[in-house]
Parts: structure tokens; sequence; C-alpha cells
């Protein structure tokens, strides 16, 4: 990772599941559930991430056709950016999709694996607040 990387960091992403790296030390010498419990929120933040990224640029595509067809470009170029925003809006459907699969399997694991809380209490708390936010993301996609 470069230096310049580092130091742009946010804090969100410094102490997410997925950068923490004396969890992940901690993990290797302890219970495998952990590193089941990193990896579990480690994918749900990615797509997390995805379906963010996927809806802002789905918007702004969107602001950008309304603005050429309020400029009065070619219609050959409102056409292209017709088929920019229905491609941006086809990648939304199958991302909610494996967010709502991998949400539904990381709760079940969570449930299922209550002991948690004894051996890492901030893993297992930061994991119920990722899945709070993704249930909170999913509930405003419908």
């Amino acid at each position: 990772m470069s230096r310049r990387r580092i130091a742009t960091m946010s804090t969100a992403e410094g102490t997410s599941l997925r950068n923490a790296e004396g969890i992940r030390k901690f993990t290797n010498s302890m219970d495998p559930r952990l590193d089941q419990l990193v990896v579990y929120s480690s994918v749900l933040e990615h797509l997390l991430q995805q379906k963010r990224h996927f809806e802002q640029e789905r918007d702004t595509e969107q602001l950008r056709l309304e603005r050429f067809r309020c400029e009065g470009v070619k219609d050959n170029r409102i056409r292209v950016q017709m088929q920019v925003v229905k491609k941006v809006q086809s990648m939304l459907p199958n991302i909610v999709f494996k967010l709502r699969n991998e949400y539904d399997k990381f709760d079940r694991f969570l449930h299922r694996e209550k002991g948690l809380q004894n051996i890492n209490l901030s893993l297992y708390d930061k994991g119920l607040q990722l899945l709070n936010l993704c249930k909170k993301n999913l509930e405003q996609t419908l």
C-alpha cells in the first residue's frame, strides 16, 4: 500500500473490519470462527460499497442525460447516454441480490455463533453494526 494511499485513507476505512491488521493477527492464533466473522464482514462491506458506487453512478449518468436533453445535444449522443444509464441500472439488481444473500448468511452466522460475543465483543459488535447498516440500506432499496 503506497504512502499516499495510507495518508488519504478515511477513518471509516481505517477502522473497518477488512483493514484491521491487528484483528487478523489475533484471529490467526485463536478461534477460526473469528476469521469467518472477518471474512463475512469484509464481503458485506465490499458489496455495500459497490451498491453505493453504482447508485451514485446511476444518479450521475441520469443527470448527465437530463443535461444533454436540456442543452439540445444531438440525438445520437442522447441515445448513447441512454445506453450508459441502462447499463449502470442493470448492474444494481445483481449487486442487491448478492447483498441480500450475504446479509442472510451473515445474519444466520451471527445468530448461530453467539459465543463469539464472549471471545471478541468489539468484533462481534462491529459485525452487528454492519448488519444493521446493510438492513437499512436494503430497506431503502425497496
